[in-house]
């Protein structure tokens, strides 16, 4: 890094606190202006507001001496000293440079020509910047009427409370709809992890078991499966044929093929069953299957087969 002669260091320093000079210079001249044009109004107009967004933004109001209304000097050090001293509120002036922010120089210059006062404009702002824009971006001639603007305003701002109304509303049925399905969710989980600990506790349990204890359990719990499949069937598919059949003497719809149908699908099971296993029909203490049995007689294919042989069938 070149180092700066002694010439340059004080042609700098000279440089700075001359542009510290003017900046404070300025500062003052701006602060003659506001209260030289808006003492008597009490109202920062969109030009002054302009001026006071410049030297709160470069900070200009700091290490100010400003005389008072009193005639006393005041070294001014924060925003909050220069407001006070220019006859307003700090919140005041922070408010009306948020306006001007928020709406631009030709809405904020409407506002006021209208009469409009910091309610209205707040509710404005409150609104959604789509609905804002209806507002701020539309052209208001010179006889433009303030009932109308605040009417249209008072509009919007129903229209949004609604809207938000309807959102919260959506969003808590949201929020209802996930806690209850959090909580099923949750107790799902419960009952599997239940049904896991009880698994492994029968689990262990029958590993000690001789094998005679070991074929006990097992039936019972194929007969309990068993018991809740014929409940099924004595009690909720009996009354569904029963609704069927008072369906029938009311409107004279045949429903039996289709009870016989759904006979034949549990009929289907149990045969499929019977042949998986090789089970015979009857639980008589005979384990082999009817073929094999002594008294059993098949179907005599024989005349069939003959008439096969003789052409019969053509």
């Amino acid at each position: 890094m070149t180092e700066l002669t002694m010439e340059q260091q004080q042609s700098a320093v000279s440089l700075v606190a001359k542009q510290m000079t003017q900046a404070k210079t300025q500062a003052h001249e701006i602060f003659g202006m506001v209260k030289a044009f808006d003492f008597t109004q009490k109202l920062l107009t969109v030009s002054t507001l302009k001026l006071l967004a410049n030297i709160k933004e470069t900070k200009q109001y700091k290490d100010l001496d400003i005389y008072d209304a009193s005639g006393n000097c005041q070294h001014v050090s924060t925003w909050d000293e220069f407001c006070n001293l220019l006859g307003f509120s700090r919140q005041k002036i922070d408010t009306d440079l948020l306006n001007l922010s928020d709406f631009g120089e030709t809405f904020l210059e409407t506002s006021q020509r209208l009469g409009l006062g910091y309610r209205d404009l707040r509710k404005l702002r409150k609104l959604p910047e789509d609905a804002r824009a209806e507002i701020v971006d539309a052209e208001f001639s010179e006889t433009a009427d303030k009932e109308e603007l605040l009417e249209k305003i008072e509009e919007l701002t129903a229209k949004h409370a609604q809207e938000k109304q309807i959102l919260e509303g959506q969003l808590k049925q949201s929020h209802a709809n996930y806690e209850a399905q959090s909580k099923v969710l949750k107790n799902k989980n419960d009952r599997i992890n239940q049904l896991d600990i009880e698994l492994e506790k029968k689990k262990n349990h029958i590993n000690t078991l001789s094998p005679d204890e070991k074929g006990g359990l097992l039936r019972k719990e194929t007969s309990q499966l068993a018991y809740n499949a014929e409940a099924i069937l004595r009690g909720q598919v009996w009354k569904a044929f029963e609704t069927l059949d008072s369906h029938t003497q009311e409107s004279g719809i045949d429903h039996k093929q289709f009870m016989v149908g759904t006979l034949a699908e549990i009929e289907l099971v149990l045969n499929e069953l019977r042949t998986a296993f090789n089970l015979p029909r009857l639980a008589d203490g005979d384990n082999r299957p009817e073929w094999l049995r002594e008294d059993f007689e098949g179907k005599d294919y024989s005349a069939e087969f003959n008439a096969i042989l003789k052409g019969d069938n053509q």
